[in-house]
């Protein structure tokens, strides 16, 4: 149960590896990483759909395929919020295999397509 839980419907997730999971909700993409001292999962970044910038580009990564987008980061949380402007982030999510990044990549596109 995060802050998320009341405004957001889960759509899909995929396992990065066993301790990241990316997540897809109606409303954010989400990174959730596994924090082994405290023994529970917790959100690493967050983006609503409308602060991607453009379509996500799949790239070909060493150890699997991936996929890269920036995205503004929120001007209220954390160190953002002294800033008047917008910063903007890139982000890459590797995954581990071909057929899932398509299968990502393509769930990930419809979501933003919905709201853009």
């Amino acid at each position: 149960r995060g802050h998320h839980w009341l405004s957001d419907e889960y759509y899909y997730h995929q396992c990065l590896s066993s301790k990241s999971i990316f997540i897809l909700t109606d409303l954010r993409c989400m990174l959730l990483t596994y924090d082994d001292v405290l023994n529970h999962w917790k959100v690493d970044w967050s983006h609503v759909y409308l602060d991607i910038e453009k379509i996500p580009e799949v790239l070909d990564a060493g150890q699997g395929m991936g996929i890269t987008f920036s995205a503004y980061m929120d001007p209220n949380r954390g160190a953002s919020k002294f800033f008047k402007n917008r910063r903007k982030k890139n982000r890459v999510i590797i995954v581990p295999s071909r057929e899932e990044t398509k299968w990502l990549y393509l769930e990930f596109v419809k979501r933003l397509e919905q709201l853009h």
